[in-house]
C-alpha cells in the first residue's frame, strides 16, 4: 500500500497530516481542550453525544457540515424514493393492474423475478462503471433515468411491456446501495462514516413505513383522475417524487476528493478533504486491469468479507418474511391494527440503525454491536422457534428481530475501512457483499420461508438461528484477519 504524503501546515489555517502534526496544531488552535493520549494510526474519536471530533478544526467541522448537506441528505431522499417503487407493484397488483392487464397464474413472481435479476446482473458492473466516471453526475443520471423507465411501466399495455420495464428499474436501482456506501467511504474519515451510513439505511424503513399510506391516498383519491387507473398513477407519483431528486443530486453532489468539481465547495475545502482521506489512508481510483481484479480476488477481505455478508444478508428473515403480519391475521386482529402493529419492527431498525452509528463512531465497538446484536436475534429466533409462548414475550421476540438489519450501516463502514488502501477494491467487496445477499435472498425463502408454514416459520426460525451462529463465527475469523493486518501496519511504520 502506498501512503500519501502530507503537505506541509499553512501559515494561517492548518491543513490536517498525520496525528503527531495535528496535535501541534491542537496546542495551538484548542488550547483549552485536553485530548486524551491514543494510537497514532487511530482516530480521536468523538463522545457518542458529540458531533464532531475534539481534533477537528473549526475549518473541517464547516466541511463536515456542508458534506452531510450535500451528500447525505441526496442520499437519504434518493433512497426513499427507490423503496416507494419496489412495493408499487405488489400494491398495483392488487389495485387494478391484475384485471387491466390480465395478469393471471405467475406473472407476479415472474415480474418480481425479472426486477431481481436485473438488480442482481447489473449490480457489480454498473457499481464499477461508476468509479470510473464523475460520481456526481452518474449517480444523479442514473436516478433520471430509474424514474423515466418507471414511470414507462404506468403506459404498459400488457405483461410484456412490464417485463422489459421491471428488468431496466432493477439495474438502474440494484447498484445504488453499494455505490454509495462506497461514495460515502470517500469523503468521510472512519471515525464518522458508521453514523451516515445508518441514515442513509434507515431511509429504506423509513420508505417502508410510508410508502403504504402514500399510496393509499394516492389510490383513493386519483383513481380515474383524468381518465387514469389508479394502479397507473402509482407509478406517476414515484417517478414525481425522483425527478426532483435526481435533479438536486445534480446541482449539489461534489464528485470524488481527488477529482472534484463542485460548485458549493471551495478549493481550500476540497485541499481539506483530500488531507482527510490521506491521513484515513483511503487511495484515491487507480487504472481497472486485469492484474488489479485478479490482486482483489487473491486478497483475504474479498473471501472473508463477502462470505460474513452472505450470513448476515439471510439473517434478517424474520422480519422480512411477514411472519408477524401473518401471525396477527391468524389470531383475529383487524386490517388496521395489523399495519399499525407492523410499523414497530420498521421503527425498531431505525432506533438500532442509529444507536449502533453513533456507538461505533464513538468506541469503534464494531465487534460488539455485531455480536450483541446477533445474540439478540438468536434469543428472538429460538423464542419463535418454541412458538408457545406468552402472547407478550411472542409480541417482544418478532420486534426484536427488528434489530438483525441495525448493523448494516456498521458492517459496509468496516468494509470501507478494511479496503480503504485501495479504491477499486472496496468497489468491488462493496458491491460483491450485496450482490451475494441478494442473489441468495431470491430463491432461499421458497425453501426456508415456505407460505404453507405461516406463520410458524419453524424452519425459517432454526434457519435464522444457524445463520447468526455461523455469522458470530464469521466475525471472530474477520477480526483475527483484521488484526493480523493492523499489526503489520504498525510495525511498518
Amino acid at each position: 500500500m502506498s501512503i500519501a504524503v502530507d503537505k506541509p501546515p499553512q501559515e494561517e489555517t492548518p491543513t490536517l497530516g498525520d496525528d503527531s502534526r495535528r496535535e501541534v496544531h491542537e496546542k495551538s488552535v484548542y488550547t483549552s481542550v485536553t485530548l486524551p493520549a491514543h494510537n497514532p494510526s487511530e482516530p480521536i474519536r468523538q463522545k457518542w453525544y458529540q458531533y464532531f471530533s475534539p481534533a477537528d478544526t473549526p475549518e473541517e467541522r464547516r466541511l463536515i457540515l456542508k458534506l452531510d448537506g450535500l451528500i447525505v441528505v441526496f442520499v437519504f431522499l434518493a433512497y426513499w424514493a427507490k423503496v416507494l417503487d419496489s412495493s408499487a407493484t405488489s400494491t398495483a397488483y392488487v389495485s387494478g393492474m391484475k384485471e387491466d392487464l390480465k395478469l393471471y397464474g405467475n406473472q407476479l413472481n415472474y415480474l418480481n423475478t425479472v426486477y431481481m435479476v436485473g438488480f442482481i446482473t447489473m449490480q457489480i458492473p454498473l457499481t464499477l462503471i461508476m468509479t470510473r466516471f464523475p460520481v456526481n453526475y452518474f449517480l444523479p443520471a442514473a436516478d433520471l433515468l430509474w424514474g423515466v423507465f418507471t414511470l414507462a411501466q404506468y403506459k404498459a399495455g400488457n405483461v410484456t411491456q412490464l417485463y422489459a420495464f421491471r428488468f431496466f428499474v432493477g439495474a438502474l436501482g440494484g447498484f445504488f446501495f453499494p455505490a454509495v456506501q462506497w461514495y460515502l467511504g470517500s469523503w468521510y474519515k472512519r471515525s464518522e462514516l458508521n453514523r451516515r451510513g445508518a441514515v442513509f439505511f434507515i431511509a429504506s424503513s423509513v420508505g417502508s413505513m410510508s410508502s403504504g399510506y402514500i399510496q393509499a391516498g394516492a389510490y383513493e383519491r386519483l383513481n380515474n383522475r383524468f381518465g387514469i387507473e389508479g394502479w397507473r398513477w402509482l407509478y406517476i407519483i414515484c417517478f414525481a417524487c425522483t425527478i426532483p431528486i435526481a435533479l438536486l443530486g445534480l446541482l449539489v453532489l461534489p464528485g470524488t476528493p481527488e477529482n472534484c468539481r463542485s460548485r458549493i465547495l471551495t478549493p481550500r475545502e476540497i485541499q481539506l478533504a483530500q488531507e482527510r482521506m490521506a491521513s484515513e489512508r483511503r487511495e484515491p481510483r487507480q487504472p481497472f486491469t486485469m492484474p488489479k481484479i485478479k490482486s482483489i480476488l487473491t486478497r483475504w477481505r474479498f473471501w472473508v468479507l463477502v462470505g460474513f455478508a452472505f450470513f448476515f444478508s439471510q439473517a434478517d428473515g424474520v422480519s422480512s418474511n411477514s411472519g408477524l403480519s401473518l401471525w396477527l391475521k391468524a389470531e383475529g386482529y383487524s386490517v388496521e391494527s395489523i399495519n399499525t402493529i407492523t410499523t414497530v419492527s420498521p421503527a425498531v431498525t431505525i432506533v438500532s440503525s442509529l444507536i449502533c452509528g453513533i456507538v461505533a463512531d464513538a468506541y469503534d465497538a464494531k465487534v460488539a454491536l455485531i455480536a450483541g446484536t446477533a445474540v439478540l436475534n438468536i434469543f428472538a429466533s429460538i423464542v419463535l422457534a418454541i412458538w408457545n409462548v406468552p402472547v407478550g414475550l411472542k409480541f417482544f421476540a418478532f420486534f426484536l428481530s427488528g434489530t438483525a438489519d441495525g448493523i448494516a450501516a456498521t458492517i459496509y463502514a468496516w468494509a470501507n475501512e478494511i479496503c480503504a488502501g485501495d479504491s477499486e477494491e472496496r468497489a468491488v467487496v462493496i458491491s460483491a457483499m450485496n450482490t451475494i445477499g441478494n442473489t441468495f435472498g431470491a430463491w432461499l425463502p421458497l425453501f426456508v420461508w415456505k407460505t404453507v408454514d405461516a406463520p410458524r416459520y419453524f424452519i425459517g426460525y432454526n434457519w435464522t438461528i444457524a445463520l447468526d451462529v455461523c455469522m458470530l463465527v464469521m466475525l471472530f475469523v474477520l477480526r483475527h484477519f483484521w488484526n493480523r493486518d493492523q499489526k503489520k501496519r504498525q510495525y511498518s511504520e
